[in-house]
């Protein structure tokens, strides 16, 4: 390695403390295979959802195909360094530079991911229930395409300029993902209480409530308006949520709860093996 480069370092490989009790080759088969498999299925779900006229121009596909979009960027830039790094012990490229654009990355798309979803929560609500508010061109351009719009850029000028702050000079340790790095923005307990707030919070509220008022609110309303609601046409709309956000519930939603229960009080070693594991097979 280059002797220019600073704030880094190759030590032998070894985990984080604490970590979960999975080898590195290990976690390299346990993300081969399913991102494999995943890259076949979210192709072909874009060549169908793009390709068929009817189903691109159904306003709650146009989320499932900007989160498969971005679900492909990640498993095709940030899912080959990490399998790169727990088969070879070291990273891609060592240099800082290569170190926060796989940051960048993988939190851009990450913290993206959930807000699309739990806006896809609360959308649901306004095209079954409220299907007026995206009747014309200028509505569904408000109340449709500029929030997801605004979602994306929100998640790509934020963590652009938050990643490559270092001031406080962390170093960048080339045998372990994402290089061990964070940014020191994450010094700040305001801004570490604010990003949870808005992204870890609000989305797993809107995403576990959202979901669960959509099925009570449909069960509701088709009890007692049947003719008002084409129940047909929205079931799918429907059960499409549901199965996205199943996964939400099992390793999204818990962690978060935990997380508000430590700021009440709770011992931080409460739940913080399932957070480990929750945290690596959330990817």
């Amino acid at each position: 390695m280059s002797s220019s480069i600073k704030n880094s370092s190759i030590t032998p490989i070894r985990f984080s403390s604490p970590d979960i009790a999975i080898s590195y080759i290990g976690r390299f088969w346990l993300f081969l295979i399913p991102t494999i498999l995943s890259i076949v299925c979210a192709l072909f779900l874009l060549f169908h959802l793009l390709f068929d006229p009817t189903l691109r121009h159904t306003l709650h596909n146009h989320v499932i195909i900007v989160l498969l979009c971005m679900c492909l960027i990640w498993e095709t830039t940030v899912a080959p360094a990490m399998m790169h790094v727990y088969l070879f012990n070291v990273v891609w490229s060592q240099t800082p530079t290569f170190c926060m654009i796989w940051k960048f990355l993988d939190t851009c798309i990450y913290t993206s991911t959930a807000k699309l979803v739990a806006w896809a929560s609360i959308e649901r609500h306004i095209l079954i229930f409220h299907n007026k508010w995206v009747s014309t061109k200028k509505r569904r351009l408000f109340f449709h395409y500029i929030p997801i719009l605004l979602i994306v850029m929100y998640g790509v000028i934020c963590y652009a300029i938050i990643t490559p702050i270092n001031d406080c000079k962390r170093n960048f340790f080339y045998t372990m993902p994402l290089c061990g790095y964070s940014s020191c923005v994450y010094n700040s307990e305001s801004f570490t209480l604010y990003e949870f707030i808005t992204g870890g919070f609000a989305s797993s509220f809107f995403i576990g409530f959202g979901s669960f008022f959509l099925v009570l609110r449909t069960i509701y309303q088709k009890s007692r308006f049947h003719q008002h609601v084409q129940w047909r046409k929205h079931r799918k709309m429907t059960i499409q949520l549901l199965a996205i956000t199943s996964l939400f519930y099992i390793l999204y939603l818990p962690p978060i709860i935990l997380a508000i229960t430590k700021y009440f009080g709770v011992p931080p070693y409460v739940g913080s093996d399932y957070n480990l594991y929750a945290q690596f097979f959330s990817y």
